[in-house]
């Protein structure tokens, strides 16, 4: 800005767009920012299954972390020194470029189309942490923060529809949480992220003690949360996170303390709601909406008020013990000798539960390995009993994944190398998968690679996992030196060790459940992984120098890598957009059908195809509209055009997915019964019956086929026989007797 446009009264200068910027990344501003930027994701994209959400997320993630990539270009110092983290941004980035090459070979492509844009989304994700740090070195806290804000908010929501389900869940029939995500496991997953975040904000040295006492009534609602989801992974997932806390961070006093009392505080509240029938019991309902069995509305309503006023008594009692506390160890802090006692005391506990847990094996009718074969067996089994969807499944081990992660690996053993395409589980399963089963993933992230990409695309997430835990040992690392040493890098020290210890649990979880396709989960995991990867030592930090404008002005390279990162996200955002524009013309197509225009509806069927060519839907819509368009023809040779057009683009469908057992079925089904052609039916629904042996919808279609083709074929055969006969009888004699004349 010109001097001329300053004040003449005072001669100031507006400031600089350095200052400006250096003005709104407050600890707090940031802090908020990734809070609300979370939460968002969250309450939009869901559980990242619906593909317009998950499309304007993706988008979202990818346009917002180029434009973060090119500030950093743009704004990063001229001593900035190496960028951290590349290698395994890059890794990341080959892992999505190779789930986008899965096309050409996957069984069904569109999935896979879908599936390199969520990898393109978290890969960008990734890089934008490493564009955040490079930006804010220094505002560890601030994503510390913004994690915990965002886990507590979303949590707190989730538990609010217990509390006020006729105001924010009136219509939910389960008992589970599964608000936000429309996904219990997910709902579990966020909770259990943010518990390292609260024993990191209770336990640090630094910060008003206010602020830490509310640390314990944070663990509570996380605590509270991750039961009324019964996530039995999620605990699983916390209890390493926590482990790797524990072992690696010197304030192991403090985060007990925080834990302890945030972990007494949740148990009163637990035992109260699995003791309420009202709380706990599914609700059945009729088709038009009325409770079958299962409590009332007014019943949870009233039951979740009273879990509500125990919520809140909880949290006074969490934040009041945690004061006491405080100031108990202000007045008479425990000497060194004493802290480094209790703390060997708490890593002592550590490592008596499990042995602690092996000595009751032991103990127990069938005996430790005993006891460990029965339970690997139930956890293994593709029989064994399933937990019921209630509390009790919290200390069941049965689980259907079993059936899911079995049939992944016989995909995996026939398509060893490159699987069968991204997304392509929920296809290639149909082969082995029981009548009226249907699964679009096998509930773990090595499984479903195994699949989906084969030992290429494991060994891509394995070079991924690698080039990070380098990363972490170069941030982090070495666990012991300086440790407890006081001063910033100290503090620091631990606040990379609770992010990572969030990754862990994110990690274990995915290993166990899809909840890598939950963006919300999924972000909050890769923020605090490409924070730690792109931190580098902390030598590197202190090397930094100011955010400076001049540095785009002054270097060509500085400027042209910011162009390109915004003209890549703008490209990989277009890319991403491409199957919702798809989706919006074949749902305009339905419409227009379903107003009796058919022209209408085959132009925006066409039209959804040319914009996405690798979904066989819009193929198969033409199909009925061309159907449609011959029942209203003329002339019988329009319609006869029509119908054959119909049958080429169910035909199409086919060549496109020749793997999919449904392009199959429902070509056999047009040829049945709109072109009357039995013969046809039965040679294209065998494809379907070996791609689906336990499909009965083709089943009974190959019956019904079968039996119309051979009485066509019979009928055609009597026809013959008779034309035959016809052929055979030899002509009729005229009689030559003269007409006798009167």
């Amino acid at each position: 800005m010109s001097a001329h446009a300053a004040p003449a009264s005072t001669g100031a200068t507006a400031p600089s767009l350095e200052t400006l910027v250096q003005r709104a990344i407050s600890a707090w501003g940031i802090s908020a920012a990734i809070a609300v930027a979370v939460a968002l994701i969250c309450f939009r994209a869901t559980g990242g299954l619906d593909l317009g959400p998950a499309t304007d997320t993706e988008m979202a993630l990818t346009l917002g972390s180029g434009a973060l990539v090119a500030l950093a270009f743009a704004l990063d110092a001229p001593s900035g020194g190496r960028i951290w983290g590349t290698g395994t941004a890059a890794a990341l980035f080959a892992l999505a470029m190779f789930t986008a090459l899965s096309v050409a070979w996957s069984v069904q492509p569109n999935h896979s189309w879908i599936e390199a844009n969520r990898t393109l989304s978290y890969a960008a994700s990734f890089a934008g942490a490493i564009a955040l740090v490079r930006l804010f070195p220094t505002r560890w806290r601030s994503v510390l923060a913004g994690v915990l804000l965002a886990t507590v908010y979303v949590s707190g929501y989730a538990v609010a529809t217990k509390v006020f389900p006729a105001t924010l869940n009136p219509s939910a029939t389960l008992a589970r949480l599964n608000a936000v995500f429309n996904y219990w496991n997910a709902v579990g997953l966020t909770a259990a992220l943010g518990v390292p975040a609260c024993l990191w904000l209770g336990s640090r040295r630094e910060g008003h003690g206010v602020v830490a006492a509310l640390a314990p009534a944070a663990v509570c609602l996380l605590l509270v949360t991750i039961l009324l989801a019964y996530s039995r992974g999620a605990l699983l997932a916390l209890g390493v996170g926590l482990a790797l806390w524990f072992v690696f961070t010197p304030l192991r006093l403090r985060a007990a303390a925080v834990l302890a009392i945030g972990a007494i505080g949740a148990a009163p509240v637990i035992a109260w709601t699995f003791a309420q029938p009202a709380l706990t019991t599914d609700v059945s309902t009729g088709p038009t909406g009325a409770i079958v069995s299962g409590p009332s509305l007014a019943l949870r309503d009233s039951a979740g008020h009273e879990l509500g006023l125990l919520l809140l008594g909880a949290f006074v009692a969490c934040i009041a013990a945690s004061l006491v506390v405080r100031f108990a160890a202000l007045r008479t802090p425990p000497s060194a000798h004493l802290r480094r006692r209790l703390g060997i005391a708490v890593l002592v506990v550590l490592a008596l539960m499990p042995a602690s847990f092996a000595i009751s094996l032991a103990a127990s009718q069938r005996g430790l390995f005993g006891s460990i074969s029965h339970d690997w067996n139930t956890l293994t089994s593709t029989s064994a009993p399933l937990p019921g969807n209630s509390a009790t499944r919290l200390t069941q081990l049965g689980s259907i994944r079993a059936l899911y992660w079995s049939d992944a690996l016989k995909i995996w053993n026939a398509h060893p190398v490159a699987g069968v395409g991204a997304g392509g589980f929920q296809t290639a399963f149909l082969e082995y998968a029981p009548a009226g089963t249907l699964v679009e993933d096998a509930h773990g992230y090595v499984v479903q690679t195994l699949a989906d990409l084969g030992l290429i695309g494991l060994a891509l997430s394995l070079i991924v996992a690698a080039l990070w835990l380098a990363a972490v040992a170069r941030t982090a690392g070495p666990f012991r030196r300086g440790a407890n040493a006081p001063g910033t890098e100290s503090a620091e020290r631990i606040g990379l060790l609770t992010m990572i210890a969030i990754v862990a649990i994110f990690v274990v979880h995915s290993s166990v459940d899809i909840t890598w396709f939950v963006p919300g989960d999924a972000v909050i995991a890769l923020l605090c992984a490409g924070w730690v990867a792109g931190r580098g030592p902390h030598g590197a930090v202190l090397a930094r120098g100011r955010l400076r404008l001049d540095h785009l002005r002054h270097s060509r390279i500085a400027a042209l890598g910011a162009a390109a990162a915004i003209l890549l996200a703008v490209v990989v955002a277009w890319a991403q957009w491409q199957p919702l524009r798809s989706q919006d013309s074949a749902t305009a197509a339905l419409i227009a059908q379903g107003n009796g225009d058919t022209a209408a509806a085959i132009a925006d069927e066409k039209q959804a195809f040319s914009i996405d060519p690798l979904d066989y839907q819009p193929l198969q819509d033409l199909g009925y509209s061309e159907s449609d368009a011959a029942a209203t023809a003329r002339q019988p040779a329009v319609a006869r055009s029509d119908l054959l057009a119909g049958q080429r683009a169910f035909a199409r469908a086919v060549q496109l997915e020749p793997s999919n057992p449904f392009t199959w079925y429902y070509l056999a089904l047009f040829d049945f019964i709109d072109l009357n052609s039995p013969s046809a039916a039965v040679r294209d629904v065998a494809p379907a019956l070996h791609l689906y042996p336990n499909y009965i919808p083709a089943q009974t279609l190959y019956l019904k086929a079968l039996a119309s083709a051979q009485a066509q074929a019979a009928a055609a055969a009597r026809r013959r026989a008779a034309a035959k006969r016809a052929a055979a009888r030899p002509p009729a004699r005229h009689s030559t007797k003269p007409v006798r004349r009167h």
